[in-house]
């Protein structure tokens, strides 16, 4: 099944994290640590024992899971520079975990390609103009360096875009056929709350949220790293 991910967060500070400066870098670099970290199985005695992190390399180290992230793809990403098309589902396991943190929240939707188009023509019907379709969320490229991995689709929108959608969503709400309504409810519930982020944004020391959105269109390629 597909999922639809939307992160609020400034487009900015997703940027930024492609070229973090030294304190943003340890922080990030501490949430991987903390995340990837995996069990040491001692050679001889073959139980568990101790979490060695992720950012600590020898040759004692255990055998990494399939698509686990390396100390090497965390410091790829900080440093903003190329990711091979082998390492790209490893390191988008580990930006989604540092966008899961740095966002102010984070939306979920089950939605593969067929659910989408369905969703979409439900919406249409129900009176949702076509400039503020689900796929219209995509409608700017957040030129980071990191490429979608296969089956993924990245963009995000202007806070005014998320506006605009979420009052043509809340208009149109009660005519939505019974088996999507609920969908609406849940995105309308998160969208509203853009203005509170945004207000609170200045006191944090923050910019305004924007809306970042990662769709895996078929089978998920990255999977869940947050709860």
């Amino acid at each position: 099944m597909g999922e639809l991910r939307l992160h609020a967060i400034s487009i900015n500070e997703v940027r930024d994290i492609f070229g973090a400066d030294e304190a943003q870098a340890r922080t990030l670099r501490g949430w991987a640590q903390e995340h990837f970290s995996v069990p040491e199985t001692p050679r001889r005695r073959g139980l568990w024992s101790k979490l060695r992190p992720v950012t600590r390399i020898d040759n004692e180290a255990p055998i990494l899971p399939v698509n686990w992230p390396t100390p090497q793809d965390v410091d790829d990403l900080i440093a903003g520079r190329f990711v091979s098309p082998d390492r790209l589902v490893r390191c988008w396991r580990v930006l989604d975990l540092w966008l899961h943190n740095l966002s102010w929240g984070t939306h979920s939707m089950s939605m593969d390609l067929g659910r989408v188009d369905d969703f979409e023509f439900d919406l249409a019907r129900a009176g949702l103009p076509s400039e503020l379709s689900l796929r219209r969320l995509f409608g700017s490229d957040p030129q980071i360096p990191l490429r979608p991995a296969p089956g993924m689709r990245t963009g995000y929108s202007r806070a005014a875009h998320v506006t605009a959608t979420r009052d043509a969503l809340s208009a149109i709400a009660e005519r939505v056929s019974e088996p999507n309504r609920e969908t609406v409810a849940g995105l309308v519930g998160f969208l509203v709350q853009f203005p509170a982020w945004s207000a609170a944004a200045p006191g944090a020391g923050r910019a305004a949220p924007d809306l970042f959105v990662v769709w895996h269109a078929g089978q998920s390629t990255i999977e869940r790293t947050t709860m």
